[in-house]
Parts: C-alpha cells; sequence; structure tokens
C-alpha cells in the first residue's frame, strides 16, 4: 500500500531525478505535514523526521518496523533506478560505447 503510493508519485517525475532523491522529497513531504489518510498515517506512526537548523533531515523508523519500511522504500527506489537504467542500456548498441 505505501510502496504503491510512492510508485504513483514517482510516476510523476523525469527519469533524469534519482528516485532515491524522490523518496527523500516524499517521506519528508509527508511526514512535514499532519496525516490526510491511512497511508500518511502509517508513515507518521513508523517514522520520524528530524529536521536541522540548516535545513538538513534525517528520517529514523520509530520501531523495528518502522525501519524496516524505510528500508523496503529505498530498496524498491533503487530497484526502480536499476530497472530504467536497464530499459536504457537494452537500446543501446556497442558501438555507441566506442572511443
Amino acid at each position: 500500500m505505501i510502496i504503491k503510493a510512492f510508485s504513483d508519485y514517482l510516476k510523476e517525475f523525469k527519469s533524469d531525478i534519482p528516485a532515491v532523491i524522490i523518496l527523500s522529497r516524499w517521506m519528508k513531504d509527508k511526514l512535514s505535514k499532519s496525516p490526510e489518510n491511512n497511508i500518511e498515517r502509517i508513515l507518521h506512526n513508523e517514522i520520524s523526521l528530524f529536521i536541522n537548523k540548516t535545513g538538513g533531515f534525517l528520517l529514523v523508523g520509530n520501531g523495528e518496523s518502522g525501519r524496516i519500511l524505510i528500508e523496503s522504500l529505498y530498496n524498491f527506489a533503487l530497484s526502480y533506478e536499476q530497472q530504467n537504467f536497464t530499459r536504457w542500456i537494452h537500446n543501446k548498441k556497442a558501438s555507441d560505447f566506442g572511443n
């Protein structure tokens, strides 16, 4: 359910923006405001957002399930990147990489 919500959000962006960056923006956006639906409620219960004075932020799981959720979303973002790379490389020829 949460990965599906992130997946839908991810589809709105160009492929030149790394999926991990989009994930961090999505998480920060969802955790910075009051929860409006079940997905946001789960995120708020499982993950804490800490923002420092310079605008940097840290996402921390509130427990083991929160840590697993962050790890699962991160792995999904990496998988999405790998899939995009595979599509890109599939359309290339060996001569495209010549010196």
